[in-house]
């Protein structure tokens, strides 16, 4: 009760630095939030294991939301958002489960202001391109399915001799979407028929760009996508304060995703994204392509993910999956894929190309959310 009471003392504190222009108001807030559990079965061709996790594609979270509208049409608003569990799918590998550890995700510390001329936001949040590989109608995206290299994509790929060569995530696919989420300011243009332009500078003078559509059709068909380009400059670099480079790590980016939802139920999703650098940083390129149908309350999708490059040049990762999620209600949803992941033409321990073991996972699980 006394840490409860002492946090809403500092919170009432921060929300009276925006009763400015509106002495006779307090921003309006609410707290909100989910917890995301699921279990995983996993074999990488040597042996097996389960484990009981948090599903890293849509995290344990609460969050604080608030909001002042005022006379001359502008809104100003906060976020804070906090991811805090144990045991993230992520970091689940086959007889290496720690079901000790913490896991602590900052997501978003940020105020915006809004209005006619669009949005502004200052502090850690999405960077302007984020989430331009994960467009999809599909219903399953973060629940298993969509383009995402999240869930338990640390399980190791093995040699024949049983010499782990990389991780799921590390070296078979990953969906290059943007710088996620930093410290940044960013600004969104007003809608123009469907179309929002966004760009964001973030610490260490990374820049991010995306323009997003999205639309309605027909009865109940929908059309999204989402097209970006980054740079990511000295974002990641070893720089001293004298200017010497150690390490650079910029990368440039660019791509997209698409989405169409029909009035059947069908729908149709894909993605592109390509990585360059020019120094020591990560490159490569990842496709995605999902077909999914939708009813009602249940919603499956089938799809094929391909990164190249990941883990070395010339490394193939393929990843084949099924995906089903069923809402029973809004805020309460079941959710199960499996997973078929391959890794070839990876270098092992002595440099040597050579096909991992294929890795096949369940993943099945529930997220609850309140208020």
């Amino acid at each position: 009760m006394k840490k409860f009471a002492s946090r809403s003392v500092i919170f009432a504190a921060a929300t009276t630095a925006f009763t400015v222009a509106a002495p006779a108001s307090a921003v309006e807030f609410k707290i909100s939030g989910q917890v995301d559990k699921a279990f995983v079965a996993a074999d990488n061709g040597e042996d097996n294991d389960i484990g009981f996790v948090d599903n890293n594609g849509s995290n344990t979270r609460f969050r604080v939301l608030g909001s002042q509208d005022f006379d001359n049409g502008m809104t100003v608003g906060l976020n804070y958002e906090v991811g805090l569990t144990n045991d993230i799918s992520t970091g689940f590998d086959i007889n290496k489960s720690d079901t000790n550890k913490t896991f602590l995700d900052v997501r978003k510390t940020e105020v915006y202001f809004g209005g006619n001329f669009g949005k502004v936001s200052l502090g850690k949040g999405d960077g302007a391109a984020n989430g331009t590989s994960e467009v999809d109608l599909s219903g399953t995206q973060y629940l298993g399915g969509g383009s995402a290299h999240y869930y338990a994509s640390g399980i190791s790929f093995l040699d024949d001799n049983g010499n782990v060569v990389g991780t799921i995530g590390g070296a078979a696919y990953n969906n290059l979407d943007a710088l996620s989420r930093n410290n940044r300011v960013r600004y969104d243009t007003p809608a123009f028929g469907g179309l929002v332009l966004s760009a964001s500078v973030a610490s260490g003078k990374a820049f991010e760009t995306a323009a997003r559509y999205a639309t309605e059709f027909g009865n109940g068909g929908k059309f999204a996508a989402a097209v970006d380009f980054l740079d990511s400059q000295d974002q990641d670099a070893l720089i001293s304060q004298g200017g010497v480079r150690t390490f650079d790590g910029s990368f440039k980016e660019y791509g997209g995703s698409a989405s169409v939802l029909l009035s059947s139920g069908l729908n149709v999703s894909g993605m592109y994204k390509k990585r360059d650098s020019d120094m020591a940083s990560a490159e490569g390129e990842s496709y995605f392509v999902g077909v999914g149908y939708t009813a009602a309350k249940h919603h499956t999708q089938i799809g094929w993910g391909r990164s190249n490059d990941l883990a070395n040049e010339g490394s193939e990762g393929n990843n084949y999956q099924l995906a089903y999620v069923y809402d029973l209600r809004s805020d309460i949803e079941l959710f199960g894929s499996v997973r078929h992941v391959t890794l070839d033409n990876v270098e092992n321990g002595g440099g040597v190309l050579i096909d991992a073991q294929d890795i096949n996972y369940l993943y099945v699980g529930a997220r609850v959310k309140f208020l």
